[in-house]
């Protein structure tokens, strides 16, 4: 089978885990800290690659600094096929992500002097599916691309009818926290451009899709909560999956709400 494209944001993560949300003009002592590898296409590619699909990862330079030795020993330990360029011109980016006791994350992203490197017109048109999340250098860009080689296009955290990423989407995986005060109706407006199922997390609360008009919906399974870094896009990566394998909707949007509750259970 074709394999599948993952585009986006790579980067350094500092998790700082917190006894409690800081107040204004006050501080605090972290419980713990940690260096890992993530971004919202690394995290994508990471899982698909964990269930056996073939895929090509994408997005951000890394430079010749800290950070990227981070990422960059981490894609060496999973053996990806990441077309990652490095270079001592590029900065790598880093997310500090501040992770209360109730499992909730706040995230804080350094990108000055960040570049990015997007795969070529032939490597989009050698994929079967493309991932695209917003959240990067050159999301639109490459989604667009995709769409004008009619390649499926998945594309993540989208939430504005009028923007490019929802215009080339084939699929749209985004939350209600996205979306706003009326979810429902904002999911709707997103699927009405080009008729795409548009999948919609909710944290604890039942995920939906939306597809040709109907609502399903599933309520995710109950987890303790430790830490929701990464939860969407793994989401995502479900969505991606189920469409490779053929699934129905179903099945998809369980396996994805099942994936992404194992996630912030970890």
């Amino acid at each position: 089978m074709s394999p599948i494209l993952c585009y986006g944001s790579i980067c350094a993560d500092l998790r700082i885990w917190l006894p409690r949300w800081p107040t204004p003009g006050s501080g605090v002592h972290a419980l713990r800290s940690a260096w890992s590898a993530g971004g919202n296409a690394l995290n994508e590619a990471r899982a698909l690659a964990r269930w056996g699909a073939p895929l090509h990862l994408y997005g951000d330079r890394l430079g010749y600094d800290p950070a990227g030795e981070v990422v960059a020993a981490a894609l060496h330990t999973l053996k990806l096929a990441a077309h990652i360029e490095r270079d001592l011109g590029s900065v790598t980016p880093i997310c500090h992500i501040l992770i209360t006791p109730d499992g909730e994350r706040t995230i804080i992203a350094l990108r000055d002097g960040t570049t990015a490197a997007p795969p070529s017109p032939a490597a989009i048109a050698a994929a079967q599916i493309v991932s695209v999340s917003r959240y990067g250098l050159h999301t639109a860009e490459v989604a667009q691309t995709a769409r004008q080689l009619n390649r499926l296009v998945v594309a993540g955290d989208a939430f504005d009818p009028a923007e490019p990423l929802t215009q080339a989407a084939n699929v749209i995986v985004t939350s209600a926290a996205l979306l706003g005060p009326n979810p429902h109706e904002r999911a709707a407006a997103l699927h009405r451009v080009r008729g795409a199922p548009v999948f919609v997390t909710a944290g604890s609360q039942p995920a939906r899709v939306l597809v040709a008009g109907q609502w399903h919906a599933i309520t995710p399974p109950a987890q303790t909560v430790a830490d929701t870094t990464g939860a969407g896009d793994i989401f995502r990566a479900g969505v991606v999956y189920g469409f490779w394998q053929g699934w129905d909707w179903p099945a998809i949007l369980a396996f994805a709400a099942h994936a992404a509750a194992e996630q912030i259970a970890v």
